[in-house]
């Protein structure tokens, strides 16, 4: 794809069941706080929540009113978790958790958290699919609380799009790297669940917007002058802006409609990468010049690139999954669904969200 795919204390509270926090320093397993009370207020679990897309749902969250849980290890950064508002609980998705405190109180769970970027393909299947599988039981086995079970996944669990059309929700599953199959492995433990809980499942495509670091990759080029295209043809993507994302994933978790379902949460319409990386280079003042990289020399320097990262023991900056995905002609995903059973509606239009994240950018020194 263009971009990468989509993606942690509280001080004051009359609600002490959902504010009690297990200390830093301390591992979240054994802990010996407890979570009494609760109040009518909808309580949110977050995982993934010290990530991209998982900061910003926490911070829309937050205003709309909802007390919030954010699930992360204890060596994450929280630099954008700040609000004296949030609880959290301290683990992973695994038995590093003690689920009794992290899901006390909790009736809706956005799970987040993913790998977006691994060094060898079963490390996506860990985290994506079997991480999914194990918050997944912990949420069933509290089915008389647990209200609904929001899964964000990804429009690489579907594919690129075929004969030039935008997928949709009854597209078949295509994916074309262990990324896409790991999200769709997840997806369908999902699915298999929805007899036992009430689940959703979200599916973004390229997502942007202020704190993403898969973009600004794509502006430094630009910046430097240079548009880098795998093959001659165009490529059309689909692209969402941060803050429309976690709309509609609020409000794909709360709509009685959405139950059992799964919806594409994008843009309007798809963009021409051409005309992506062009609108780029105005908002900087620079020119960039298309670069053509034919397919087989990215497959050779994604050999590179690999080798040396697994001499360093470090995610590639590129591979061959990534190229797989940067040479597809079509990255478009339908949100009619969307549109029609969650009233959702897209309100940031590319030019101002691309400035936004830009200025971001700029005003953290990135660019």
């Amino acid at each position: 794809m263009l971009f990468p795919l989509a993606s942690e204390v509280n001080t004051e509270s009359n609600d002490r069941a959902f504010s009690a926090i297990i200390p830093r320093g301390r591992s979240a397993k054994g802990t010996d706080n407890h979570m009494s009370e609760s109040s009518d207020q909808n309580k949110v679990l977050v995982t993934g929540a010290s990530g991209f897309v998982g900061s910003h749902l926490v911070d829309l969250l937050i205003e709309r009113g909802n007390p919030v849980r954010c699930l992360a290890r204890e060596s994450s950064n929280l630099r954008y978790l700040k609000d004296p508002k949030i609880a959290f609980a301290y683990g992973g998705l695994d038995d590093s958790t003690n689920w009794d405190d992290a899901l006390a109180g909790v009736d809706t769970v956005y799970h987040v958290a993913g790998t977006t970027f691994a060094r060898r393909a079963k490390d996506y299947f860990t985290t994506n699919h079997q991480g999914t599988e194990t918050i997944l039981a912990e949420a069933i086995k509290r089915r008389d609380q647990i209200k609904r079970f929001v899964y964000i996944s990804s429009l690489a669990a579907v594919g690129p799009g075929r004969d030039g059309k935008p997928v949709d929700e009854d597209t078949s599953p295509a994916p074309v790297t262990p990324y896409g199959r790991s999200k769709l492995a997840a997806e369908e433990a999902v699915r298999a669940a929805r007899d036992l809980l009430a689940v959703t499942i979200v599916r973004p495509p390229a997502v942007y917007g202020p704190r993403d670091y898969g973009i600004f990759e794509f502006f430094k080029a630009v910046k430097g002058g240079m548009f880098p295209m795998i093959g001659r043809r165009d490529k059309r993507v689909s692209l969402v802006h941060v803050r429309d994302l976690v709309e509609g994933i609020i409000l794909a978790g709360e709509s009685e409609a959405s139950t059992g379902r799964t919806y594409f949460i994008s843009s309007e319409d798809d963009y021409s990468m051409r005309a992506v990386a062009d609108l780029m280079a105005a908002l900087m003042h620079k020119r960039a010049r298309e670069i053509a990289i034919p397919k087989s020399v990215a497959y050779v320097v994604a050999v590179a690139a690999e080798a040396v990262a697994a001499l360093l023991r470090k995610p590639p900056v590129i591979n061959r999954d990534k190229v797989t995905d940067l040479s597809q002609t079509s990255w478009s995903c339908s949100i009619e669904r969307a549109k029609s059973e969650l009233g959702y509606e897209p309100r940031v239009e590319l030019e101002d969200g691309l400035r936004e994240t830009l200025s971001w950018y700029k005003r953290e020194g990135w660019l």
